[in-house]
């Protein structure tokens, strides 16, 4: 196997904008998928191979598999993400970093592993993104946010300067979180929602502003 061949973990409507982005980065090939969903049985999502389930990476790690990428989203509950994350490296495979080109990421920001930021979002100055994030299309991150591992910021969010998101948590699409504030761990925030406090661990909010 090609040592810049990456296995994308997951095959749903999340998996289509990860492949889009690695094939628009241009610096990885990718060898298909794996679906929780597939006994093994051989069939094509977007072009590329469903390989089989999740007892197939051994396999495919002594063919010379290396690298992969968590390719479901999340609506809430950023726990199957982590899983499989962890399922991964638990096989000693390394994630990848995805950025479309698309995608704004400042000098002084830096990304960590296994993260995927689509295209049209733009990530300021001096922030922090932490592992197996999802920054989603059109998001903005400003400047010196802090994002934990495993969070999912969706589309059109916008988080304003110095804003922690703890891991696990997830920001639904089109939400605003002013200036300084702390979202806690597996937090949920829902789309649309104006977050002006710091929302506790475990917690959903909804509604302008939130409560």
């Amino acid at each position: 196997m090609d040592s810049d061949s990456v296995l994308i973990m997951g095959s749903g409507g999340h998996a289509k904008g990860v492949l889009e982005s690695i094939l628009a980065q241009g610096r990885y090939s990718v060898c298909g998928y794996t679906s929780p969903q597939v006994d093994h049985e051989s069939k094509t999502f977007m072009d590329y191979p469903v390989l089989g389930n999740d007892d197939l990476i051994p396999e495919l790690v002594a063919e010379g598999l290396t690298k992969y990428i968590i390719g479901i989203g999340s609506i809430g509950d950023n726990a199957p993400r982590k899983r499989l994350f962890d399922l991964g490296k638990k096989h000693g495979l390394t994630p990848i970093t995805v950025i479309h080109p698309a995608a704004t990421v400042y000098n002084s920001a830096s990304i960590e592993s296994g993260s995927a930021i689509f295209a049209g979002a733009i990530i300021c100055s001096s922030c922090v993104i932490g592992k197996n994030v999802i920054v989603n299309h059109g998001a903005i991150i400003d400047h010196d946010c802090r994002i934990g591992n495993h969070v999912h910021i969706a589309p059109g969010v916008c988080l304003s300067g110095s804003v922690t998101v703890d891991n696990l948590a997830h920001i639904g699409t089109g939400a605003t979180i002013i200036q300084g504030v702390h979202i806690g761990e597996a937090s949920v925030i829902a789309a649309g929602a104006v977050v002006t406090h710091n929302v506790k661990a475990g917690t959903t909010v909804r509604g302008v502003p939130a409560r």
